[in-house]
């Protein structure tokens, strides 16, 4: 078992959220379960009840598109119902975050959850500064207090969404490192994490029973996920608004390739060496020659989307998406400011 303490205590190891949650979670009553509509979340949940087995779990459910502020107050409801302040986030970046959510309004309220995140996916492990609410809006909240990370739960994870997870993960990656924020251990980190996903999402896409890959690949994700201490940037600010209007049969990560690639081309004179640094960590045969069309080989070689065109984007929407992309706070930390014209511009090379 390994045990990592920076920015929260996580737990790290297969069969962790059989060994490690009992020990973290102790004696307790009873605990609500916020469980998201990842594909394994349910079965995870089945994982975390029976790890539990003294402990009376409610269970809650929430999805990517479920109002913040609605499922807030149900959340709190639930667990003065059930007289508990410990929350159980079971899934990935929409179960994590929505209890992020609930941990800062009860603390705006003079209350204190006890916070543990349950993975089920490859995701930031909620070790971003800050949550987004949707709309543009992003919130400081409290990072969860226990992490339990167990590679286990991404066997029988479709490659599909395997993929567009780790390549949303390695977008979060390529922009922290690329913010101006001085953090040089989160630049490192940032670089690591790269190396890993690149490396071992091939093989864990060819071999889905590769029990290295899943942990290697996981442990990938938790380390960019720790490089989030710094902000990520524009490629979320013109992700976002495309993925509300498109609803849950396209996913963060098939936007995420297109857009970094051509944000990369955007950035470039405003990273000096960074993007050169960062494609030096790819797993390749062959150098690319711009560290946008490095992206997009990496996205063709693992079956990802490389435009916006093949997802079925509707150019004639672009100049909403990016009025909406340019007021977002990821505009703001990104290298280059962003413009209502420059996001539309960047929308059109993606496309």
């Amino acid at each position: 078992m390994t045990l990592i303490g920076y920015l929260t205590r996580t737990h790290f190891a297969e069969a962790a959220i059989e060994d490690a949650l009992p020990e973290e979670v102790g004696p307790l009553a009873r605990a609500l379960a916020l469980v998201d509509d990842e594909p394994a979340s349910m079965a995870v949940c089945t994982r975390v009840q029976e790890a539990l087995g003294q402990t009376t779990i409610s269970l809650a459910r929430v999805g990517r598109a479920t109002p913040p502020g609605n499922a807030t107050s149900r959340i709190l409801d639930a667990l003065s119902d059930i007289r508990t302040n410990t929350l159980i986030a079971v899934g990935g970046a929409a179960a994590v975050g929505q209890a992020r959510l609930a941990a800062e309004h009860a603390l705006r309220r003079g209350d204190r959850l006890v916070l543990i995140a349950v993975p089920a996916s490859l995701c930031d492990f909620g070790l971003a500064r800050r949550v987004r609410v949707g709309q543009g809006q992003t919130v400081t909240c409290p990072r969860p207090d226990r992490i339990i990370a167990d590679p286990t739960v991404l066997e029988g994870a479709s490659s599909h969404h395997l993929a567009a997870a780790a390549m949303e993960v390695l977008v979060h990656a390529i922009e922290a490192y690329a913010s101006p924020v001085y953090h040089p251990p989160a630049d490192a980190l940032a670089l690591e994490g790269t190396k890993g996903l690149t490396r071992w999402l091939p093989v864990a896409l060819a071999s889905p029973t590769d029990r290295e890959a899943q942990r290697e690949l996981m442990a990938a994700a938790l380390t960019a996920g720790l490089a989030l201490e710094k902000a990520v940037g524009g490629v979320d600010a013109l992700a976002d608004p495309i993925k509300a209007e498109l609803g849950p049969d396209v996913l963060h990560g098939d936007l995420h390739a297109p857009l970094m690639a051509a944000m990369a081309d955007f950035n470039a004179e405003a990273v000096g060496d960074r993007y050169a640094a960062m494609a030096e960590t790819f797993a390749r045969k062959t150098q690319a020659p711009r560290f946008s069309a490095e992206i997009g080989a990496f996205a063709r070689a693992i079956g990802m989307p490389t435009s916006l065109r093949e997802i079925g984007i509707d150019p004639s929407r672009f100049d909403r998406f990016a009025e909406m992309a340019a007021n977002d706070p990821g505009a703001l930390v990104n290298p280059r400011r962003l413009t209502p014209g420059d996001c539309r511009r960047i929308l059109e090379a993606a496309w």
